[in-house]
């Protein structure tokens, strides 16, 4: 799809955000860096036109992420109580949950849905949903291109790189197309600085995320004949290794890794009795499908979900859910 294809809507766009002066910009439980590169590179753009924005991301944000430009923007609960938008964005979240139902609907305050999830539920007023985008950086670069190309500045541009730059896991996953390299390239030359992102982002690591990922390593259990993967990171690792949930993003890569698996799963333990589990899958399974079916969503090979259950009875359910995948395709994905 092209930046043609969604020209009303992004005018659209312009148009309301230029007309209103309390912004609202959302993103999904556990933000990774392409849901916080866009919400900053598009409240960088809203800053410009005047308006107050306020940033928020329900669950854990990795502190790496608040070193980026304008993350100062991201609010408290408390901030975002008192918080009254006349204009709202969601970004990179294919359902309302996954903003933990923050959208506020029917009381005549506009919601604009950028994404590009299959699993979109086209929830907002306007819907700008573009599978075949790698990042929702991607679609953002295209909207500001269209309609603000003075707001691609250094500091945005490096925001935008950050969010297709880990949403293609530094350009090796399968969603690295084309267009993912060339904006790419654009960032670089509108002043992102490639090498220092990818060693702060991709490289470098905190000490307690080192310790926090050496005892979930020592969980990984690998079933199914070798074809699946599953990890855990509990409460009681959090304690030990002195971490956080947000030292986790990337934990599921490591089982997703194993050169038999094709079905890969990590459980985290939030809080007694709900689990976020983060599935990857190899060839045709489709793990979008098994994480909507639990209130969940995601791309057909890396989805999410929460399941309200203990980790024995989370691991119950996906493991169950993987067998029964194996079980319709007994002799493997097919094409890598």
């Amino acid at each position: 799809m092209s930046e043609e294809r969604f020209a009303r809507e992004f005018d659209a766009i312009a148009g309301l955000a230029a007309a209103r002066r309390r912004v609202l910009v959302l993103g999904h439980v556990d933000p990774d860096g392409d849901c916080v590169g866009s919400m900053l590179a598009l409240a960088h753009y809203l800053v410009g036109l005047g308006s107050e924005v306020v940033c928020f991301a329900p669950g854990d944000m990795a502190d790496l992420y608040r070193e980026l430009p304008l993350a100062r923007l991201f609010a408290s609960e408390e901030r975002l109580a008192s918080f009254e938008p006349d204009l709202v964005f969601a970004l990179d979240s294919p359902t309302a949950a996954r903003t933990a139902n923050l959208i506020r609907r029917g009381d005549g305050v506009p919601v604009v849905n950028i994404d590009h999830h299959p699993t979109n539920e086209r929830y907002g007023d306007i819907n700008v949903v573009d599978e075949s985008a790698s990042a929702a950086a991607i679609i953002v670069y295209r909207l500001l291109a269209r309609v603000a190309p003075g707001a691609l500045t250094p500091e945005t541009a490096g925001c935008l790189y950050v969010g297709v730059l880990m949403d293609t896991g530094g350009f090796r996953f399968r969603n690295t197309n084309a267009e993912a390299l060339a904006a790419a390239a654009r960032f670089v030359e509108l002043g992102a600085r490639p090498h220092e992102l990818a060693h702060d982002f991709l490289y470098v690591k905190k000490l307690s995320s080192l310790k926090l990922l050496s005892l979930s390593l020592a969980s990984l259990e690998v079933r199914g004949g070798g074809r699946i993967g599953v990890m855990h990171v509990s409460r009681r690792m959090l304690e030990e290794a002195g971490g956080a949930m947000s030292d986790t993003e990337g934990f599921v890569d490591y089982a997703a890794s194993i050169d038999d698996v094709e079905l890969a799963a990590l459980f985290r333990e939030v809080a007694p009795g709900e689990v976020r589990v983060s599935l990857r899958s190899r060839n045709d399974f489709n793990v979008a499908a098994l994480a909507e079916a639990h209130g969940g969503g995601g791309h057909r090979n890396a989805a999410g979900l929460t399941v309200r259950a203990g980790l024995d009875e989370a691991k119950r359910l996906i493991l169950r859910s993987f067998e029964e995948m194996l079980a319709g395709r007994p002799g493997g994905g097919g094409g890598a």
